[in-house]
């Protein structure tokens, strides 16, 4: 991970992107401008099967030393109501992630998904009638 100070004097962690995507269908999971990534997750609880916290990362134009280059810029531990914000916005799109040395290397999109907290429950979302019926 490439630590470099900012404008401020503040540290700043980037990992260098590759134009290519390890998710299944590859050339349609090429992250863009603006896009996020997660390289790892935390659970609230060791119980927990949800996950509460995300390392996150967003592909960024930095310049160094007066140039641009596109780098995964780190943005930290961020729970899971601040990927919520992120993913309802149309435009940013959230991906899988592997950190590899200095690189980081995407995979498959993340998405949000609602669910009955307890397996087995009696009112599945699944099951529920439409707006229609």
């Amino acid at each position: 991970m490439m630590k470099i100070y900012d404008e401020k004097g503040e540290n700043m962690s980037y990992k260098y992107y590759e134009e290519k995507s390890h998710a299944k269908d590859a050339e349609s999971n090429i992250p863009a401008l603006g896009d996020y990534c997660v390289t790892g997750v935390e659970h609230e609880l060791n119980t927990d099967h949800c996950f509460s916290l995300f390392h996150l990362w967003k592909l960024e134009h930095v310049t160094i030393k007066n140039e641009i280059y596109t780098l995964w810029v780190e943005k930290g531990w961020v729970a899971s109501t601040e990927l919520l914000k992120i993913q309802i916005g149309v435009i940013d799109k959230i991906y899988s992630a592997k950190e590899s040395g200095d690189t980081i290397n995407t995979g498959e999109k993340i998405e949000v998904e609602f669910r009955v907290t307890h397996n087995g429950s009696q009112f599945k979302l699944s099951t529920m009638p439409g707006k229609y019926v």
